[in-house]
């Protein structure tokens, strides 16, 4: 069957994520520079391994953002692989320490290839949705960006109470455009619960790597969002 819904991520998919931006500031304030893609590929190929090591723990607010320090910790030796562990940890410690400053300063972007994708796309008829784990009141950040007007349902998950990548919070984003899972396809930048989350509901799963540095996965994968109309026919 033909595709005729298409179903996006919104935070490293559309929106340039600031945790990529607040990292890279860290970065530069200790004389350390990386592309923003190189960044968020470093945070997105890790997402599996941190999934794994702290999605089953019940952990305090304090543990909580330790295992976040510890992920920031394990993307700059990434980044810098021949830095010292104790460099490592005190910049996690920094960019932790600066969160909540920078998080106010740095503006919402979204990828340049955003709109014109989006343009497109509803020229040639086709419905559109966002599935995102996120809280709930970022339906507010979707509006502000000026991304409603594309979309015919918006699934957050601090709203909805199920998160990628468990089947119903894709199936109720099919519910809301009437559409069958095998004709849509959802893209996003995380394997773990993009492709797999939507194959899991019976729909097709793309992966968009920006940057070309994550792994090799069993899913179609493209560099830039206006590669989707290879995959839609």
């Amino acid at each position: 069957m033909s595709i005729r819904a298409v179903f996006f991520d919104l935070g490293g998919t559309l929106l340039v994520m600031r945790r990529d931006r607040i990292f890279r500031r860290v970065l530069k304030e200790e004389g350390r520079d990386a592309s923003i893609e190189r960044i968020h590929s470093a945070y997105t190929g890790l997402e599996g391994w941190w999934l794994e090591a702290y999605s089953s723990r019940v952990m305090t607010p304090e543990q909580t953002e330790d295992a976040y320090r510890h992920l920031d910790e394990v993307v700059f030796t990434k980044l810098f692989p021949s830095e010292s562990p104790s460099v490592a940890f005190d910049v996690s410690r920094l960019v932790r320490k600066r969160w909540p400053e920078l998080e106010g300063e740095i503006p919402l972007e979204l990828y340049p290839d955003v709109h014109p994708t989006l343009t497109k796309l509803a020229r040639g008829g086709f419905s559109m949705g966002l599935i995102s784990n996120a809280p709930a009141d970022t339906d507010q950040v979707v509006e502000s960006l000026g991304l409603t007007k594309f979309l015919g349902s918006v699934i957050i998950s601090g709203a909805v109470g199920y998160s990628k990548p468990h089947p119903e919070i894709f199936r109720m984003a099919l519910r809301d455009l009437d559409v069958p899972p095998e004709e849509a396809i959802h893209v996003g930048d995380v394997y773990e619960a993009d492709v797999v989350g939507a194959r899991n509901a019976g729909m097709n799963g793309l992966l968009i790597d920006r940057e070309g540095a994550q792994p090799i996965f069993d899913c179609p994968c493209m560099k830039s969002l206006d590669e989707i109309f290879q995959y839609i026919g």
